[in-house]
């Protein structure tokens, strides 16, 4: 399977682990430099650095005719214009796009993207509908590989509240990828700490979906 995969870090480094074996064809393209080379030396593979919505820099990645075009830019624009231009121009089968605002995932899906992911439309869906932890997990098929996303809130009483990420030490099994503080969104690096009151989204495998579980709900 050809699978191309803009913009994004963390998202992009954690989805690339999934798909960087020898059944696909894996191409990835970052406008930041210092990124490509976070994400070549992490996954031992070649990251080109490209423009997304630039024709030309996806002709030279070689994007013709992807299985699966996926769009992680923190731009929801530039996600929307680089998914477009792969299905239209460079025949991509399939493609998803990211994006911040939740008030877009309606509008791109009604304008032809086939997958559209918000972290927060995610978790106003699922918190209008959880009476538990266990409600707030969706799971989310790309073509075989299965990925479950859990949104919940960080309380004070728990193990990971006021560490950091680095701290937690996930990243082999899953990737926060968004934190929700006072209303705004938060794009987190290793750095980050976790506080009381975060909404966050956390990425992994189904099958490691209960041990990540047991991590985030330990207690103090």
């Amino acid at each position: 399977m050809k699978v191309v995969i803009v913009g994004g870090r963390h998202e992009a480094d954690y989805i690339i682990s999934m798909y960087n074996n020898k059944k696909n064809d894996l191409i990835v393209i970052n406008q930041d430099e210092d990124v490509c080379r976070y994400l070549s030396a992490q996954n031992n593979i070649p990251v080109m650095r490209g423009i997304s919505t630039r024709q030309s820099d996806l002709h030279l990645a070689g994007a013709e005719n992807a299985d699966l075009f996926i769009a992680l830019a923190e731009n929801d624009h530039e996600n929307y214009v680089a998914c477009k231009l792969a299905k239209k121009v460079f025949g991509a089968k399939r493609c998803i796009a990211a994006v911040i605002n939740p008030k877009n995932v309606d509008a791109f899906k009604s304008l032809g993207i086939d997958s559209v992911l918000s972290a927060t439309y995610l978790l106003g869906e699922q918190i209008r509908n959880a009476a538990s932890i266990e409600n707030l997990i969706r799971t989310l098929s790309l073509e075989n590989d299965e990925i479950v996303i859990t949104e919940f809130k960080i309380t004070s009483d728990l193990h990971i509240c006021d560490q950091t990420l680095k701290d937690i030490k996930i990243s082999d099994i899953a990737s926060i990828s968004s934190i929700v503080r006072n209303g705004k969104g938060i794009i987190p690096n290793g750095n980050t700490k976790l506080l009381s009151n975060d909404k966050i989204l956390v990425v992994t495998t189904h099958n490691n979906k209960d041990r990540v579980m047991k991590i985030f709900q330990r207690k103090k």
